[in-house]
């Protein structure tokens, strides 16, 4: 059986074994990959966000253990922040959901965002595909809480929980992050610390007057420690994941998320070839070398370059 047929069959060695030939840009893991494709988009993939130590682990580690509870099958795939040393994911989001992880039930993975912007890592979106063919009814996406860069988590899942606590601040704050522009659903954890019901007020104060097609935003309190308010929560993605079946803009978010990722993978090999050939030539050395110096902005230098890659393809054509 090929890797691809294995993953169909629901063995979780063989997904595993797949997001790693897509983190590592294998070939052989995209060949495999296109053969999953044609059993994808059944999922409701759902992403969570929020800022650093808001309890987008603990909140994840419950809402699984509820979900798999009521028979769901569960992927998660919690981005982390890259070591610089090993380039590798720092695991601590595995760690704490450990308690949850079930063979046959939760499938954790733990991915590096290899500093990608929003902490969504070239590879996220060719896992969600992964773990979606092998048979999850929804996979979860933590990112690691890049703020106004999570945005790009709004391609990547139908989804979006956005997380805040009474500790995040004051409401000019709130709008700097650009959290709420994303969130599908808002939630308030840790409500029982002080300040709860003014950051309750503040981002209800400024959800979009107008709800997004016919689905109105709902702003959720929970204590996830605890898991106090999880079954609300999981009531509402119910109703979340219904309206998305029956909306026609659903159709067009996941026109969007293939777009998203063909664009991903056009950018990085077109970023990779370019290092490969032009990074080496004597008149790119000499370009970073006069930004260095300052006798050239770096502005001015990126146009220089891109125009002599752009006057290159042309003669070649």
């Amino acid at each position: 059986m090929s890797l691809a047929e294995k993953i169909l069959s629901g063995d979780e060695k063989s997904a595993a074994r797949l997001i790693s030939l897509l983190e590592n840009k294998q070939k052989v893991g995209y060949e495999q990959l296109a053969q999953l494709l044609p059993y994808t988009g059944k999922a409701h993939v759902i992403g969570i966000t929020g800022p650093a130590g808001a309890g987008k682990s603990t909140l994840i580690a419950k809402l699984a253990g509820r979900m798999c509870d009521q028979g769901q099958k569960i992927g998660i795939i919690a981005v982390d922040p890259t070591s610089v040393q090993s380039q590798g994911a720092f695991l601590g989001d595995r760690a704490r959901m450990k308690e949850i992880e079930r063979e046959g039930s939760v499938f954790i993975r733990s991915m590096a965002d290899k500093e990608y912007a929003g902490g969504i890592c070239r590879a996220t979106l060719g896992a969600v595909y992964v773990l979606e063919a092998l048979g999850n009814d929804a996979v979860i996406v933590e990112s690691v809480g890049a703020g106004q860069s999570d945005k790009a988590l709004f391609y990547v899942c139908d989804t979006i929980i956005t997380l805040f606590t009474p500790e995040f601040g004051d409401e000019l704050q709130l709008l700097k992050a650009g959290l709420l522009e994303i969130g599908d659903i808002i939630v308030i954890n840790k409500c029982d610390k002080a300040g709860s019901e003014d950051i309750v007020n503040a981002v209800t104060a400024h959800l979009p007057s107008e709800p997004r097609g016919t689905w109105s935003i709902p702003v959720l309190r929970t204590k996830a420690n605890i898991g106090e308010g999880i079954d609300h929560l999981s009531t509402v993605l119910d109703a979340r994941r219904g309206f998305l079946q029956t909306n026609k803009k659903g159709i067009v978010k996941e026109r969007e998320k293939t777009s998203l990722f063909v664009m991903t993978l056009l950018k990085d090999e077109i970023w990779q070839r370019f290092l490969s050939v032009y990074s080496k030539e004597t008149e790119y050395v000499t370009t970073l070398e006069a930004v260095q110096s300052k006798t050239i902005d770096p502005y001015s230098a990126v146009e220089h370059i891109a125009n002599t890659v752009e006057k290159r393809l042309q003669k070649h054509h």
